[in-house]
């Protein structure tokens, strides 16, 4: 469904249809962000939102559209995808922006990688999203006198006292991308970053034999049982809801929950901390949001460029990563002016000694076939009690094996 929102574009601006996937209230607060800086520039942004949280349903959209020969002027294309659509010619190549706009040296690069796809500028990112967060409730944790956990066997004791409490220890969710965005950051708790990065590089299928495979699937339902109760299927807004209205302790989520509370609540800053998944201190497993200016019957390529320069402007990169919860593109910012959480991950990616790893469950590293058989294994796995993690592992191998066997394609 298309949904046009001009948001009072002046009548000499140029519209690019922008299709993407950020529909809950902290996203389209971001959005709006993003709006008001290309106004300003005169180009206006028609909106076509796409609901589901984890883009599923936007890219159904989009390749289809693509495939009737009516592609939107931009789309939110992230990770592999986009390489794949850049080898098939659907994407404008950005590399007079990028020279334009000294990218190359404002840029981190690890985001320089990211839309860097045969040696050409393929995108233009937005922001920089940390997926191994642990985020707490700090009116519960004051109330009960709670440490901040960081080890394991600490999350294991602050549970049994949030049950003592009546409160669920985690706000939970059998969703399948859910379960493969916390899978992965346990994957990388268990495993380190040096199998992680093995893991990620999907051809490398051998891996994912790797006992600290199975010892993170262990860890998978563990993590599951802790409520004490049967979970159950939610949109990342209602497990973010339960943390915020303190029904659970606990969330292990992307920073975009950061920016869905900060939307609910101007100061919610004060009621909530954060930290990492345990085992994961220093590292930073990422997401990267990117737009692409695609390529269609519609001469689009001043306007598209253009988009592309203001996004990545250092105006819209604050405006936007914090209204989205996650961090700006570039290294020039000033951290003083981002909050205690995204400081922290802004600074993990500013050392160049840091991990920084892909996300597989978030199109960073496997392709959109590969993620879904992933997520949907990792599904049946936590569902059904008699599948052990021995075996869980062996249906990983086997999807691993058969995808570094085929060839991507979008």
């Amino acid at each position: 469904m298309l949904l046009v929102a001009l948001w009072g574009a002046p009548a000499r601006a140029q519209t690019l249809d922008v299709l993407h996937w950020w529909t809950s209230v902290g996203e389209r607060r971001a959005v709006e962000q993003l709006v008001q800086q290309l106004d300003k520039r005169g180009i206006a942004w028609n909106d076509a939102a796409i609901p589901g949280g984890g883009g599923s349903g936007a890219m159904k959209v989009l390749n289809s559209r693509v495939l009737a020969r009516d592609p939107p002027d931009v789309a939110q294309v992230i990770g592999r995808t986009l390489a794949d659509w850049s080898d098939l010619g659907l994407v404008l190549p950005l590399d007079e922006v990028a020279l334009r706009n000294r990218w190359g040296a404002s840029l981190f690069p690890v985001v320089q990688r990211v839309i860097t796809h045969r040696g050409r500028i393929v995108a233009a990112p937005l922001g920089v999203h940390r997926i191994n967060g642990l985020l707490y409730n700090q009116r519960v944790w004051a109330r009960l006198k709670l440490p901040v956990p960081k080890t394991w066997d600490e999350v294991e004791q602050t549970a049994a006292t949030l049950r003592r409490a009546g409160i669920a220890p985690f706000a939970w969710s059998d969703e399948p991308w859910q379960i493969a965005t916390v899978f992965e950051t346990l994957l990388l708790s268990e495993g380190g970053p040096a199998l992680y990065a093995e893991l990620a590089a999907t051809q490398r299928w051998q891996a994912w034999q790797d006992p600290r495979v199975a010892k993170a699937l262990a860890r998978l339902r563990w993590l599951r049982k802790l409520n004490g109760e049967t979970a159950i299927e939610q949109r990342w807004t209602a497990s973010t809801r339960q943390l915020y209205l303190g029904e659970a302790g606990m969330l292990i989520m992307g920073d975009w929950a950061r920016g869905e509370l900060s939307a609910w609540d101007a100061q919610a800053g004060r009621d909530y901390g954060c930290t990492v998944v345990p085992g994961t201190a220093g590292m930073h497993l990422y997401s990267i949001d990117t737009l692409a200016m695609l390529v269609g019957k519609r001469e689009r390529k001043a306007e598209q460029e253009r988009m592309a320069e203001v996004v990545v402007s250092p105006a819209a990169q604050l405006a936007y990563n914090q209204a989205k919860g996650s961090v700006p593109v570039r290294d020039d910012v000033d951290p003083a002016q981002l909050d205690e959480c995204a400081r922290d991950s802004w600074q993990t990616l500013k050392r160049s000694d840091s991990p920084q790893l892909p996300s597989i469950a978030h199109r960073m590293a496997a392709d959109e076939a590969t993620k879904d058989a992933l997520a949907d294994a990792l599904h049946r796995f936590v569902k059904d009690p008699g599948i052990t993690p021995e075996r869980a592992q062996e249906r990983l191998v086997a999807l691993i094996r058969s995808a570094a066997r085929s060839p991507s394609s979008p």
